[in-house]
């Protein structure tokens, strides 16, 4: 397995506690100082930034029928543009309920003061930072009120009770499957997003910046979880990853309608780091 691979053996004894305190000072040059009712000092001023992103959709999109399809209903005649914005929005959504659910399940975890527990900590915090991304594309579209009718779809509610209630030897390495699939699916959608909006770069430029912004992190989360498990644990994340992208169906229909087709989702058995861009892999922490 190459050196540079979601998959390849992890860090064992001094070296995946030494690799864990250098995660940890990335994250604090990353994010700054953790407030755990205000959130991250660094952070906080690099998301003024993404709000400040220029960009205003020159069309009225028809924020009725975003809402009913945000809410499941059977929604036709969406616009790519409209659908763009519900494949963010849902995305978001789930984002936010398996924090809550998982942040919930593991506080007591959280509490400990201990180099794994700290960390992971850190990154439920990280994780808040995502649903605030994806759903900051909403600024680009004039009269378009998001209401709060999204529902988790059954196989997210599966994954996330899994996470919840399994025992500690098999959190991580099904958190590292599921990490994978949504690095997998995150990398897609940047690939995607180069190819809408063709007259409105402002906001296409924004949709890239939050998902490399979301990849730099989630490359960071998939090391700490392959530090986190045993060698054994490694091998399960491949299948595991490919189960998870399979649900993409069920969990994120918008996304296929954008094109991530069964052939798509099959990339996923060979995707790996190195696939990544360049500039992600350039700010990422990865071992």
């Amino acid at each position: 397995m190459k050196a540079n691979s979601f998959f390849s053996l992890v860090p064992s004894g001094h070296a995946a506690e030494d690799h864990l305190l250098a995660y940890e000072q990335h994250l604090a040059e990353r994010n700054g100082t953790l407030d755990v009712d205000s959130g991250f000092e660094i952070r906080d001023a690099r998301m003024d930034d993404f709000a400040s992103l220029p960009g205003t959709f020159e069309r009225p999109v028809d924020s009725v029928k975003i809402n009913r399809s945000y809410a499941g209903e059977n929604v036709t005649g969406l616009t790519e543009e409209e659908v763009a914005i519900l494949a963010f929005a849902k995305i978001n959504a789930g984002e936010a309920y398996g924090v809550e659910i998982t942040t919930q399940a593991r506080a007591k975890l959280h509490a400990r003061d201990e180099p794994i527990c700290r960390v992971e900590k850190v990154l439920g915090h990280e994780e808040t930072y995502h649903t605030r991304l994806l759903l900051g594309v909403t600024q680009h579209f004039e009269n378009l009120d998001l209401e709060d009718g999204w529902k988790p779809p059954l196989p997210l509610k599966v994954l996330i009770f899994a996470l919840a209630k399994s025992p500690p030897a098999m959190f991580h390495p099904i958190l590292l499957g599921a990490e994978v699939s949504g690095v997998f699916l995150f990398n897609w959608l940047l690939e995607r997003t180069h190819l809408l909006f063709p007259n409105n770069p402002e906001i296409r430029e924004s949709m890239e910046q939050r998902l490399i912004e979301i990849l730099i992190d989630e490359v960071g989360h998939i090391a700490f979880n392959r530090i986190a498990v045993s060698d054994t644990g490694v091998k399960l994340a491949r299948p595991l990853a490919n189960q998870v992208t399979k649900a993409q169906d069920q969990m994120n229909p918008e996304v296929l309608a954008l094109g991530f087709t069964e052939d798509e989702r099959q990339g996923i058995a060979t995707f790996d780091y190195e696939m990544l861009p360049q500039e992600v892999r350039d700010a990422a922490f990865f071992v």
